[in-house]
């Protein structure tokens, strides 16, 4: 029987059981994938009781220790321990490949410092390696000035190197003179793209955070805006889904924080919410946006990585502009007073979004992208 080409996967983050949405787009790629791949991934583990290794369906991970704290480096600055023993385990866990008689591929996904170590194994195993950039890797990581040498030096011997949004592609080659970057946006669950509902839910507004409770994301900038609207008078409530450092900074009656919670609970949370908010620092293509857009769900965004390219002009979205926390959350705060008294700006907002072509973010077309990517470096 023919072998499946084998896929060595090295990655930044991986669901795992005390964070089982942490990174759930790479895995549900990965195990779509994996009728074509004989996959082994390699990941960090974060916490303790996620096994070092696992078989997650028809993929093989190999979970490395380092110093995490319990934290994701994101969550955080990593301190210069961790950051060492990060590196370290996960070239200890990629030196466990061992070359194979059937074509193989290594795909790193987030460049610094993974790609490194995707250049170095792949001169020893003797196969092409891809690095696929997602958003921290190049925005916050790859602009430090080891940051830069670790992404010149992985990226530059690259078979293929990937970005998820134009503005990433584009910093790639004019910042690090990387040529020849392919976008390509990873793929949304189809069970966003089905049709969604008609109608807006009933007022007073209904918000709604889906992700990663950070700084960075913008959590803190949401959390002062929506305390400010309500001292100004604006009947609205927050529904919160997601885990991380600052989920338990507000208690008000107004926020129900609901952890993370499975597909069909962000889509159903879509479907009762008049606005997505998400105020970040930096960005790739959000996945959260293109659901959000999916289910015609309007979206109130700074204008950063690939998020303006997500939509036709300002059709659909509300862009939050500012320099700083301060005017960002201003910024915010305003667009909540203004909405709660025109509902017609939000159904206008939905309406548009309900002619966007959401098939173009699907997951099968994005997982169709990287087979062709990865099996024309292999031959």
């Amino acid at each position: 029987m023919t072998r499946l080409p084998a896929l060595r996967v090295l990655t930044a983050s991986w669901p795992g059981l005390r964070e089982p949405s942490r990174a759930r787009f790479i895995r549900d790629l990965h195990l779509e994938l994996a009728t074509d791949f004989d996959t082994e991934v390699v990941a960090p583990r974060i916490h303790d009781e996620d096994p070092l290794d696992q078989s997650d369906g028809p993929l093989r991970v190999r979970r490395f220790r380092y110093h995490s704290g319990g934290k994701a480096p994101r969550q955080g600055e990593m301190g210069l321990l961790a950051k060492y023993s990060w590196v370290r385990g996960l070239q200890r866990a990629a030196r466990h490949w061992k070359p194979l008689s059937q074509p193989s591929v290594i795909l790193t996904h987030w460049a610094v410092p993974a790609a490194a170590v995707a250049r170095r194994n792949a001169r020893r195993l003797r196969c092409p390696y891809v690095v696929w950039c997602h958003g921290s890797d190049i925005h916050r990581f790859g602009r430090t000035a080891m940051g830069k040498i670790l992404l010149k030096f992985g990226l530059s011997s690259a078979d293929r190197v990937l970005a998820a949004s134009d503005e990433m592609a584009r910093e790639l080659h004019d910042d690090h003179g990387i040529d020849g970057v392919q976008v390509l946006p990873v793929g949304i669950d189809s069970d966003f793209i089905e049709t969604p509902q008609a109608a807006f839910p009933e007022f007073p507004l209904r918000l709604l955070w889906v992700g990663e409770r950070l700084a960075s994301k913008g959590y803190l900038r949401v959390l002062e805006a929506v305390r400010e609207a309500g001292h100004r008078g604006v009947p609205l409530s927050l529904e919160v889904i997601g885990s991380g450092p600052l989920e338990r900074l507000d208690e008000s009656p107004s926020i129900l924080l609901r952890g993370d919670q499975p597909i069909s609970e962000v889509r159903a949370a879509m479907d009762r919410s008049h606005l997505l908010l998400l105020p970040s620092d930096s960005e790739g293509t959000p996945l959260v946006i293109q659901e959000s857009i999916a289910r015609h769900l309007p979206v109130a965004a700074t204008p950063v990585g690939g998020i303006p390219a997500l939509f036709s002009g300002n059709e659909g979205w509300f862009s939050l502009q500012g320099d700083g926390d301060e005017e960002i959350r201003e910024s915010l705060t305003c667009l909540l007073v203004d909405l709660s008294d025109d509902s017609e700006a939000l159904n206008r907002a939905k309406k548009q979004l309900g002619k966007q072509d959401t098939d173009r973010f699907s997951r099968r077309r994005c997982g169709e992208s990287i087979k062709a990517a990865l099996l024309e470096v292999m031959r």
